[in-house]
């Protein structure tokens, strides 16, 4: 028998774009899935998909029943209502490529948990800006080394044993700090060569408003704050030391984007990221 997969998508301020979201997941090959949207803005998001012509009883909708009460807890709150035996992840202005569940969840079963490459394009033109893992520097599994190295988000398909609540209190950089937590625990991840998630970039979004920088400024110190002195985020000794040493890189790079922002005032990180990689050196972030 299949082994089901809940997706969770959390909503906020989704209107515009989540219809493409939940589409692209009822468009998968595999079907054997639960699609789990889950309001943060006190949203009936049934209504709004309803409106785009979307109704599937594999879709489940729940709330934070908060507004605004960030990705994370949303996160959190999906991942308590899934009832799949796999946890994947669908952002609801991001969309899943063809193949994205019946590509991942073999490895996953196998592995544990199972990263496609993901390309980044821009929402205002459709146009491809970079990919997770260029043509060529593709690696078999992904440590923590190579996950900092990283400046494109990756949303794996994880076995419900290994899918853990994010941490509280982390906003900014809670996909890769979650990604880190997922390599300390059952080692390396596998990382399937086929493209399967398009991660878009939204001008004025969270991520990607004239504040992002800053925000992330302010995240970055405090991991770094909570690897030397806090928590370690729950990694071990090494795993902690390592990812201390890539978040002050990470953080370097984001202060130089902030710069490079004020000179040219809608510059997204994605494409600042995109143009400051060369082959020949180590990939920022």
């Amino acid at each position: 028998a299949p082994m089901t997969v809940s997706v969770v998508i959390p909503a906020y301020r989704a209107q515009a774009t989540i219809a493409r979201a939940v589409a692209s997941l009822v468009a998968q090959r595999w079907s054997d899935w639960e699609g789990v949207v889950n309001s943060d803005d006190s949203t009936d998001y049934t209504v709004t998909l309803r409106d785009a012509g979307i109704a599937d009883e594999r879709l489940r909708f729940v709330s934070t029943g908060r507004i605004g009460s960030g990705c994370h807890r949303a996160r959190n709150t999906g991942l308590a209502a899934a009832r799949g035996d796999f946890i994947g992840a669908l952002d609801a202005d991001d969309r899943l490529l063809p193949g994205h569940l019946e590509t991942l969840r073999p490895i996953a079963a196998k592995s544990g948990a199972a990263f496609g490459n993901v390309r980044v394009v821009a929402e205002a033109s459709g146009v491809e800006v970079q990919r997770a893992f260029p043509a060529g520097r593709m690696p078999d599994r992904l440590d923590i080394a190579g996950l900092l190295d990283l400046s494109v988000p990756l949303l794996p398909l994880v076995a419900r044993e290994h899918a853990l609540p994010r941490l509280d209190g982390i906003e900014f950089g809670e996909d890769f700090v979650a990604n880190m937590r997922l390599i300390d625990r059952i080692g390396p991840v596998p990382v399937a060569s086929a493209c399967t998630y398009e991660y878009r970039v939204v001008e004025g979004s969270l991520c990607h408003d004239d504040a992002s920088a800053g925000r992330f400024e302010l995240s970055y110190t405090d991991l770094i704050e909570r690897l030397d002195t806090g928590d370690r985020l729950g990694l071990s000794p090494a795993n902690a030391r390592l990812a201390r040493e890539r978040l002050i890189d990470k953080r370097a790079f984001n202060r130089a984007f902030a710069v490079a922002r004020q000179a040219e005032p809608n510059l997204d990180f994605q494409t600042f990221a995109a143009r400051s990689v060369s082959p020949s050196s180590r990939a920022p972030i």
